[in-house]
């Protein structure tokens, strides 16, 4: 079978002025459909970079980065641009939520930018919302709810374009312990019902919901165990 996500020999080097930067070292990785991924690693590590290039807002230095079989690394940038928005669904620490619409609104957006009909970007949008148990907050603006609802509208706006993978960075972090928990469940529930979840987390609790743990130390891969054993 073959994967849905590969990374061949993948490089990532920032250039700071004239110094150069590698915050990733030749990473080969290979994901399945349907897994169940948490990417851990100490801050520095190259994380947040891998989970950027896996999301399609950034591109490898070198390598290649395979998705459903093709290389992304080769695409124009609106190519690019339409792919992320119609395979990925983001969820962000900060929610990253448009203060002035209301949550039905934020959760359209991606279907706005796919040109969706107005009609049918509503009965979806009504539908990922009733989903994640916010049927009866749509109308609400970000600074009317919580922050578990609103972190609720941001896996509802993810999963809107019925995406092949959610890429989730830190999803717990600005949440209370028993918020966090239950954003988890809703991850939980996901993977169950066969989404592809990545997931960038410094919390070993965190990546226990996952069934695939990937270390990160200094740009390379240092460990990949699936429940526990090495792969």
């Amino acid at each position: 079978m073959s994967s849905l996500i590969e990374l061949r020999g993948v490089t990532k080097v920032y250039k700071l002025g004239k110094t150069e930067v590698p915050a990733l070292r030749g990473v080969d990785l290979s994901i399945q459909r349907s897994e169940y991924v948490a990417i851990m690693g100490p801050s520095g590590s190259g994380k947040s970079t891998m989970l950027n290039i896996l999301g399609m807002l950034d591109v490898p230095t070198q390598g290649e980065y395979l998705f459903d079989g093709e290389d992304v690394t080769r695409l124009s940038d609106a190519k690019l641009a339409s792919t992320r928005n119609s395979k990925v669904g983001f969820v962000f620490q900060t929610f990253n939520l448009l203060p002035r619409a209301n949550a039905i609104g934020n959760v359209e957006l991606p279907l706005i930018y796919a040109g969706v009909g107005r009609k049918e970007r509503h009965r979806r949008a009504k539908k990922v919302l009733e989903m994640v148990g916010l049927g009866d907050r749509m109308k609400h603006k970000p600074n009317e709810l919580s922050g578990g609802q609103r972190q609720r509208v941001a896996l509802a706006r993810a999963l809107v374009t019925e995406p092949d993978i959610v890429l989730a960075d830190e999803p717990t972090g600005n949440l209370d312990s028993k918020t966090g928990e239950e954003i988890m469940l809703l991850l939980d529930d996901l993977s169950k019902r066969g989404h592809t979840i990545i997931l960038v987390t410094h919390e070993q609790f965190i990546a226990d919901h996952a069934r695939r743990t990937v270390h990160i130390l200094d740009g390379r891969i240092a460990s990949d165990k699936i429940d526990g054993a090495s792969i």
